[in-house]
């Protein structure tokens, strides 16, 4: 066991942090949204080109169009989507500027996790979206067509639960009866490598 694992702050993040799709109606604070884009802006940059920019979203008419342009929770059935009194309070668009960059993705994909990981050490859910109409987002936030919009984070105190199950042959995530959200995931010993690589 590491030292001092269970105050370890970071450590417990990532363990408790889950994608969460039902949010309470408060809203977060400016200031705790720009440090979330700090948490972004220093997260480790690919030869440090740094492609990424941020545009945060907070505003209750932009986010109601925001969320017009977003599938949820594709493995939930029937189509389901967050309803008016469960949907993000926020959101912050992940912007590239240079698209000849061969690397960007790595950078989003670092940046993208130290955000999620501060909200969540704020007990703020998150949501990392890909499947998004990227176009109309362009649209409502009059963004340059020369600028890639990768994805969007979905922000908001949380209004539910979601629980790690171990992955027993289906990686679909589902809600039992009390709402509750199971998530699967291989197990630990299903997918590491010490000092010879193992067949499982």
């Amino acid at each position: 066991m590491i030292k001092n694992e269970s105050r370890n702050e970071v450590y417990n993040s990532i363990l408790s942090r889950r994608s969460i799709r039902r949010f309470q109606q408060k809203p977060i604070k400016l200031e705790i949204l720009k440090k979330m884009v700090n948490t972004g802006r220093l997260a480790p940059s690919a030869a440090n080109l740094q492609p990424l920019e941020f545009f945060i979203v907070n505003e209750k008419n932009l986010c109601d169009q925001i969320f017009e342009t977003i599938g949820w929770a594709g493995y939930i059935k029937p189509k389901w989507t967050p309803a008016v009194n469960e949907r993000p309070s926020a959101y912050i668009v992940v912007l590239v500027n240079n698209e000849k960059n061969p690397w960007y993705l790595r950078d989003v994909s670092f940046a993208t996790q130290n955000i999620v990981l501060f909200a969540e050490s704020l007990n703020i859910g998150s949501c990392i979206l890909c499947n998004i109409n990227k176009e109309s987002i362009r649209k409502i936030l009059n963004i340059p067509n020369n600028i890639i919009i990768d994805s969007l984070i979905a922000l908001g105190y949380k209004a539910e639960k979601s629980v790690v199950e171990d992955y027993s042959g289906s990686i679909e995530y589902w809600r039992d009866k009390n709402e509750v959200l199971h998530v699967p995931k291989r197990k630990i010993e299903d997918i590491i490598h010490i000092n010879k690589f193992q067949i499982f």
